[in-house]
């Protein structure tokens, strides 16, 4: 396995929510990220994890501020953002220049709060560590006038910084093996891949929340970067994927990595791998359309696990802006074992079919896709699941009731 891609973020205590929304938008991308204590465990040696990940990190991103270059402290005061981090990930960037063959950290300076990024934040950083940033790469420039980075520059942070890691797949980085992949919205403690996607934090899946259509939004803005950059970055399409999310995530997941543009994703499940399948029906799959007598929007009901989809609708349906006229549920009819991987590869091709066809000869503005089955069936859903020319709006169970997650607009 290829080595999991990693960033460390370097502040000071005082700007730590800037911290959290870089680390946030880093782990969206696919990069394991450190930052002093929310990156490990409680009782660990804070310290000599740091220094490791200084030493070893593929990327590290120096939020620099008043705070973090210590102005204003007494001469003798400790300054560990300073000399155990920035100073260490400068030298380390110099010895690897000087050296050839050695990996070269790609280093981000986020200047912000200490004047002009051209002139005088170099001069103030300069002053306090000994080091010049002025020829660093620095892709974005923040804007002085907030009080801190703001969510959409902590974005173009992320994105930049996996484009440089990945590179454009003209070197003998570019992957001979599927490429590893690994997508949590719940939970934690899963052993990393070369990309790893975290969205627990972001999406509340520690305490089983059903996750913000904000923070949907960009769990959404992640997945099509990351899908930019491993484009651009190789021409093989294979996936190997280890997923533990909503379903809402999977689906999206498949969208973005989708059938069309070739990727084909290999989920690792409890009875095996599942890869897409081209069945056009399963036994135990059933599906009924129920058109209106107007014109309206598409409400799909998949319910695979035998928990009462359709009767979880209702009030969510009678909320939307426009009406649903028509409805399309798919379930599962037969003994309720556990689904083997070609069953669930069968039912997510069958699936998917019974859905462009309702959307084929409806037309609807909107498809409103409520599911209950295993992750994998949600990933191979979205992954067939393109070019419908209606927008697709998923939900998220909570309690007795389902919530807005996820828009897809038609086209994307």
């Amino acid at each position: 396995m290829a080595q999991p891609l990693s960033a460390m973020i370097s502040y000071q205590w005082a700007d730590a929510e800037a911290a959290e929304l870089l680390h946030e938008e880093l782990a969206l991308r696919g990069l394991i990220v450190s930052h002093d204590r929310c990156s490990f465990p409680a009782g660990s040696r804070i310290g000599s994890n740091m220094d490791a990940d200084v030493a070893n990190c593929d990327a590290f991103v120096a939020y620099l501020t008043p705070n973090s270059l210590y102005e204003g402290a007494p001469p003798e005061s400790p300054r560990p953002a300073i000399d155990s981090e920035f100073k260490p990930a400068m030298d380390r960037l110099a010895r690897s220049k000087a050296k050839e063959g050695e990996r070269c950290p790609v280093i981000i300076p986020l200047t912000h709060g200490l004047g002009d990024p051209r002139s005088e934040a170099p001069e103030r950083v300069r002053k306090a560590t000994g080091k010049d940033i002025s020829s660093l790469w620095t892709p974005v420039t923040l804007d002085q006038t907030t009080t801190s980075i703001t969510e959409s520059e902590a974005a173009t942070v992320g994105r930049c910084l996996l484009s440089a890691l990945l590179g454009s797949g003209d070197d003998d980085a570019a992957p001979t093996d599927p490429i590893e992949m690994m997508v949590v919205t719940r939970g934690e403690g899963q052993p990393p891949a070369f990309l790893s996607i975290d969205g627990t934090n972001l999406l509340g899946g520690q305490d089983n929340c059903p996750g913000e259509p904000s923070a949907w939004a960009r769990y959404m803005s992640g997945l099509r970067d990351l899908q930019s950059s491993l484009a651009r970055w190789t021409h093989r399409r294979e996936l190997q994927l280890s997923i533990r999310a909503h379903l809402s995530a999977a689906i999206a997941f498949g969208r973005v990595f989708n059938q069309a543009a070739g990727w084909r994703p290999a989920i690792a499940g409890r009875h095996g791998t599942t890869r897409a399948s081209d069945a056009v029906g399963h036994e135990q799959l059933r599906t009924s359309l129920d058109k209106g007598e107007r014109a309206g929007d598409l409400s799909v009901e998949i319910d695979l696990l035998d928990v009462g989809v359709s009767d979880l609708t209702s009030t969510v349906l009678m909320n939307v802006a426009d009406p649903v006229t028509n409805r399309l549920c798919v379930w599962r009819q037969g003994p309720r074992s556990d689904l083997p991987p070609n069953d669930i590869a069968a039912m997510a091709s069958s699936a998917t079919a019974a859905i462009r066809d309702a959307v084929f000869e409806i037309r609807p503005a909107r498809a409103h896709i409520f599911c209950a089955s295993p992750v994998e069936f949600a990933v191979l859903l979205g992954h067939r699941l393109t070019s419908l020319h209606a927008e697709v709006h998923l939900y998220e169970r909570d309690g007795s009731n389902y919530v807005p997650s996820i828009v897809i607009h038609a086209g994307v």
